[in-house]
């Protein structure tokens, strides 16, 4: 039987380590939250600098659905676990955008829909910020 040393001692690593994650998530918010204006410029640029007639000589493609990105059963987040679970989920779906076929334009709209409790919490006050046509307008590049 553990004594109550060992226990206070886990207790306080517990507690160690669930403080260290929210300073770790808050500052990947906070970073993250920095570059996002800089993406939507750039994605603006992006949207107004294609004439009518990039549009018209660009091939017709095949109607891409967000099944079909679900059907590689992709990995949700829920937004704990810290920077190591956010960075295994960014490869995890930047593996499944690719063997999915998603289109650039459509990554936003497929990744975010993977997300969960705090997470989708965060970016729908991120989408409500913004706008919906906007916050899915960006890049996920």
């Amino acid at each position: 039987m553990p004594s109550n040393d060992f226990a206070s001692k886990m207790t306080a690593r517990r507690r160690a380590k669930r403080s260290d994650d929210k300073r770790i998530a808050s500052l990947v918010v906070r970073e993250v939250a920095k570059v996002i204006p800089q993406i939507v410029s750039q994605v603006h640029s992006l949207i107004h600098s294609r004439t009518t007639e990039d549009v018209k000589t660009e091939a017709p493609q095949s109607a891409f659905l967000y099944k079909h990105f679900k059907a590689c059963d992709p990995m949700e987040f829920t937004g704990e676990g810290g920077v190591s679970q956010l960075l295994q989920w960014f490869d995890s779906i930047e593996v499944t955008l690719y063997q999915s076929g998603c289109p650039d334009s459509f990554r936003t709209t497929c990744a975010t829909g993977l997300l969960q409790s705090r997470a989708l919490e965060w970016w729908t006050a991120e989408r409500n910020k913004r706008g919906i046509s906007a916050a899915y307008a960006l890049s996920w590049d």
